[in-house]
């Protein structure tokens, strides 16, 4: 019989689907039956979560909890109670804080309580990005804080912590290189609300394409309600739904260029994904937006429409081959540095260290008896 692992999440997305599908090859992987997506929920779910560890727990070789919040208490307290290492991955809006923006957990008092108790409790931390640990804040002018990130906010905050960056598929996230629309624009923006409109920098992109007519863009993830709000749009923006990766990757597939212009990120996937199409990316110096760019493509210095423009002026006036060359180093870059082998040989490794530690800690004690 295999070994038994808890995966544990608000909301079960794609990127966590692709944790428990490499966890799966080793172990018996069980998860919640339900989602903490419903606040009027949330005492029900508390119930709920209390059964599911009371009758899995003990039974476990370990667990694992996607972003801090409600959800992360329980499975921490139960760990530190039975003596079972529970590790949390931090991956965005349970690190930061804009409540001038009503955004971030962090900016909620109680929900602040509840990540400060569970990040406090846990056998350790797994943020997908250096940037969620403590980074300085660049982009708006004026922000909330001069920094974000859970060290930031907790400073006296002793659980150790191991940057386990997300994980891709190069072959999955292909395409051709040469059959690329000359300057397209292409963006995965999921928005439902007006907040989520100004976080995830639709608002600039909709700004920049009145501005740029002769240019195409593409937002992917925008409601039907939330588009209708926002009319009248510019013709040449183009506004999808959210889509099955297979209609996906085909337009990042004829997209020469990808933005994120977001106001707050942790480790943004789509970004990656579209880079892995050959797609050069453009974005904002957040979360992990600077590092996962690096040199294949631009960082954007501040949202300021004729700052913004300029700087896209510059990006218009590169040259095919050179938008060629960048293209093919942003595959060669997650593909490189961001392959999901890469996160399942971090996981098989935390977990052996966590073999070797209990064998260690059985041996004393049967020295000492």
């Amino acid at each position: 019989m295999r070994e038994k692992i808890l995966y544990i999440y608000p909301d079960c997305s794609t990127f966590i689907q692709k944790d428990i599908a490499f966890l799966s090859r080793k172990y018996e992987v069980v998860t919640p039956g339900h989602t903490w997506s419903n606040k009027n929920r949330t005492p029900l779910n508390f119930f709920i979560q209390l059964l599911f560890l009371s009758r899995h727990m003990l039974s476990c070789r370990a667990v694992f909890v996607m972003f801090g919040g409600y959800w992360s208490f329980l499975p921490a307290l139960f760990g530190k109670i039975t003596g079972k290492s529970v590790y949390i991955i931090p991956g965005g809006t349970d690190c930061v804080s804009f409540p001038s923006l009503n955004y971030g957990s962090l900016r909620k008092p109680v929900m602040r309580a509840f990540i400060k108790w569970s990040f406090s409790l846990c056998t350790k931390l797994l943020p997908v990005d250096e940037s969620l640990v403590e980074s300085e804040y660049h982009w708006l002018e004026n922000p909330d804080y001069p920094k974000q990130g859970f060290k930031y906010f907790f400073p006296n905050l002793n659980t150790p912590y191991q940057v386990i960056h997300n994980g891709f598929d190069p072959e999955f996230f292909n395409s051709d290189p040469s059959v690329k629309r000359s300057d397209s624009f292409i963006a995965l923006a999921p928005v439902s609300n007006m907040v989520r409109v100004r976080i995830k920098g639709v608002d600039l992109l909709i700004d920049l394409a009145k501005r740029f007519s002769h240019c195409s863009f593409t937002l992917v993830g925008i409601s039907e309600s939330m588009a209708a709000q926002l009319a009248p749009l510019p013709a040449n923006l183009r506004l999808c739904s959210l889509l099955p990766k297979e209609e996906f990757i085909s337009l990042l597939a004829e997209s020469q260029f990808v933005l994120q212009l977001s106001v707050s990120e942790g480790f943004p996937n789509a970004l990656c994904e579209a880079m892995l199409c050959h797609c050069i990316p453009v974005g904002s110096p957040v979360g992990a937006i600077p590092a996962i760019i690096g040199e294949t493509g631009f960082i954007l210095s501040s949202p300021e429409r004729n700052c913004l423009y300029a700087r896209f002026e510059e990006i218009l006036k590169s040259e095919p081959e050179t938008r060629l060359q960048l293209g093919l180093k942003a595959r060669e870059r997650i593909a490189a540095t961001y392959h999901i082998e890469r996160r399942e040989a971090a996981f098989a490794e935390l977990l052996e260290q966590q073999s070797r530690s209990k064998d260690q800690r059985l041996g004393k004690r049967f020295t000492f008896l």
